[in-house]
């Protein structure tokens, strides 16, 4: 074993594929931040302002709903606890995916990769990576649309259509690349 692998360089993890769990901060961190900021002026939901204090601890420390206020609202204890978590999930899921590639080739591989092109063209993945992309596509124009539409961004309904439909998709999509026949069952 030479010393150039047992110093622990972040430069030896270039190339290595990138953990599950980075993209899923990335993601879940991004997603905070919008509806952190949409609740601040009052565009989460219709007729409620989420404390996310109160809504992190099940209503131990406060009510997690209040009555919507127009305009800008900021609780200074819980707004900025919940940015900041958001934003290290961010950073940190940042970090992870930096270390193993750049980062601007990972945001292009979101968009660039073999699912989307399956939405019209059964002979890329078959059908079930055709199936996979459509699921993928309207769980996201789904919570989007609604979102902008209605202002119902923390809606429990639109979560559930849109889970669905999501989880679909990304099962589908793994399924879809598991190798025929035999061969894979040990």
């Amino acid at each position: 074993m030479s010393d150039e692998n047992v110093s622990g360089d972040a430069s030896n993890l270039v190339g290595e594929p990138v953990p599950m769990y980075a993209p899923a901060m990335v993601f879940i961190g991004a997603w905070g931040l919008l509806l952190s900021i949409l609740n601040m002026f009052s565009m989460a939901h219709p007729t409620y302002h989420v404390s996310w204090g109160g809504l992190l601890t099940f209503e131990t420390t406060n009510a997690a709903f209040g009555s919507g206020k127009d305009g800008f609202h900021f609780e200074p204890l819980g707004d900025t606890v919940f940015l900041v978590f958001c934003a290290v999930m961010v950073a940190f899921g940042s970090k992870v995916i930096g270390e193993r590639m750049a980062l601007a080739d990972w945001f292009k591989g979101l968009l660039v990769n073999d699912t989307w092109p399956a939405l019209n063209d059964l002979s890329v993945g078959g059908g079930q990576r055709t199936f996979a992309a459509w699921c993928l596509l309207l769980g996201l124009v789904f919570y989007f649309y609604y979102g902008i539409q209605h202002a119902g961004w923390i809606d429990v309904g639109v979560y559930s259509v849109t889970i669905a439909l999501m989880a679909s998709g990304f099962a589908l999509n793994h399924a879809s690349r598991v190798p025929p026949g035999d061969e894979n069952i040990d």
